[in-house]
């Protein structure tokens, strides 16, 4: 049996920061973030708070327009991905392109794709496309946190390192924990699972099978 290249790993990236970060007070804009993240009340109002969170660095990096989630408003199952891609940037939704028609085909094969919705980790694309930051994900934590707990899913699948530093705030080898379901411990408190990002899917289609069973594992676990 062939086995399957080794998938992206790690966490968060730092070798360089981008300099828009230079002399930035990530206490005080962290503190405002977990401000407006707090006040929304709908998935809408998120989306507003965010638009009105100028002292988010990576939105100043070229990006055309927030990425938003597409699907289910009240899923079952939340994915999230890796960075916006450039697609992505264009459209202002998530999982654009070839990347999003394999994950939708995943879905609906499964039974959960009108019950899922999807977004990237991050709600703006980083200028080309470069590896988060610590910042990026601390002051990303908060608005993510709140979707989450505005949509009140029953699971979380986790596409890729940048979604698992996002959303479970560690740094761990993508092959460590993937396959495995592991609390998510904010509200609701509910099972979650790391596997493949779609574009490394598509780049090496052995790891299909490992994603589908990912899947499997997780929609049975949290009894979707």
């Amino acid at each position: 049996m062939t086995p399957v290249a080794s998938g992206p790993q790690g966490g968060a990236v730092n070798a360089l920061k981008p300099q828009n970060l230079a002399g930035l007070d990530t206490g005080a804009v962290l503190h405002e973030a977990k401000q407006r993240a707090a006040a929304a009340r709908s998935l809408d109002e998120l989306y507003a708070e965010l638009e009105a969170f100028q002292h988010m660095p990576m939105r100043h990096e070229g990006a055309t327009q927030i990425v938003k989630f597409r699907g289910a408003a009240d899923p079952d199952l939340i994915v999230v991905g890796e960075g916006p891609d450039a697609e992505e940037d264009a459209s202002g939704q998530a999982f654009a392109g070839k990347p999003g028609a394999l994950i939708d085909l995943a879905l609906a094969a499964a039974g959960v794709e009108g019950r899922t919705l999807l977004t990237p980790c991050v709600f703006w694309r980083p200028a080309g496309g470069r590896p988060l930051t610590d910042e990026d994900i601390s002051l990303t934590a908060p608005f993510m946190q709140a979707l989450i707990r505005l949509a009140q899913p029953k699971a979380i699948l986790l596409l890729g390192a940048g979604a698992v530093s996002v959303v479970l705030n560690l740094d761990q080898r993508l092959s460590e924990l993937r396959g495995r379901v592991v609390g998510y411990h904010g509200e609701p408190n509910v099972p979650s699972m790391a596997s493949y990002p779609a574009n490394f899917l598509l780049r090496q289609p052995l790891a299909k099978g490992l994603f589908w069973r990912d899947l499997l594992q997780l929609k049975v676990n949290a009894g979707l």
